[in-house]
This record gives C-alpha cells, structure tokens and sequence, in this order.
C-alpha cells in the first residue's frame, strides 16, 4: 500500500513538472517579447532568437523528464526489476549529457554569431548547466550499471531457488 502511494506522489510531481515546463515554455515568447520592449528593444528578432535557443535547449530536458516519467511507471508496477529500467535510466543520462553539448554550442553561437555577451550570467549558467547535466548523467550511467548489475543477481538468486 505504502509503495503504491510513493509511486503516485512521484509520478504526479513528474507529471507536474512536465505540465510546469510546457506551460513556461509555452509563454517564454510573450514573455521575451515584453522584457525586450522593456529595454527599448522594438524592432528586433532577439526575443524570437531567444525563444527558439530556449526551445532548442529544453528538448534534452523534456526528453529526460518523459522518460523520467516511464522510469516511475516501471518502479510502480508489479515487475520492479525489469531489464527496461536500465535502458530508461540510461536514456535519461544520454540526455543530460547532450544537454551539455547543446546548450554550450547554442551559446557559443549567440557569443560569435550574435555579439551577445552576457559576461558572468552566461559564464556562470554555462559552468551551471555543465555541471549540474553531467553529474546528472553520470549519476544515470552509474544508476543504470548498478541496475542491471541487481537484476542479474536477482536473476541467479531466482534461477537457485
């Protein structure tokens, strides 16, 4: 009963943050658009640059989030040690290091192709961003070895008995 009710509170904060990020994602253009009028920036495509760099970006992170979700619904059913939640844990480690690459090469990009220099906000967001994906990543990797490590041994324990 108790491992039932986690598994819900869990998959309803995962549904709950996938509904938030679509949401913000949604609203970003308007957003932009107001915060740029807000400068005195009128006649520019920066916040359609914007929102189509914070689109590209939140691909990895929707990704790792929808398989966040199948990793909730596989530790809630009956079969806790299916071969499927490696795979899932690693796909969410696969994402968080393409986030890496993408969100790095999207900001080199916007330094060189487009002068923006932000100084300290996009070097610290890039060391941020950097940090927090790959110790995500490979937390997903050392998560999934170990995974399926258990699940072979559960498998020998079972085949013993």
């Amino acid at each position: 009963m108790n491992k039932n009710r986690n598994s819900k509170i869990l998959n309803g904060l995962v549904i709950f943050g996938i509904v938030l990020t679509v949401i913000a994602l949604l609203f970003t253009p308007l957003g932009l658009t107001a915060f740029f009028k807000t400068q005195g920036v009128y006649n520019s495509n920066l916040p359609s640059l914007f929102s189509g760099v914070i689109y590209i970006c939140a691909i990895p992170y929707l990704i790792a989030l929808i398989y966040l979700k199948k990793l909730c619904k596989l530790m809630g059913s009956s079969d806790a040690f299916s071969r499927k939640i490696p795979k899932v844990i690693k796909w969410i480690g696969i994402s968080a290091f393409s986030e890496i690459i993408i969100f790095n090469l999207v900001n080199v990009g916007l330094y060189y192709c487009y002068g923006l220099y932000f100084y300290a906000l996009t070097v610290f967001s890039c060391i941020i961003v950097t940090f927090v994906s790959a110790t995500i990543g490979f937390f997903a990797f050392v998560s999934s070895n170990l995974f399926n490590r258990v699940i072979e041994i559960k498998e020998e324990n079972d085949a013993t008995i």
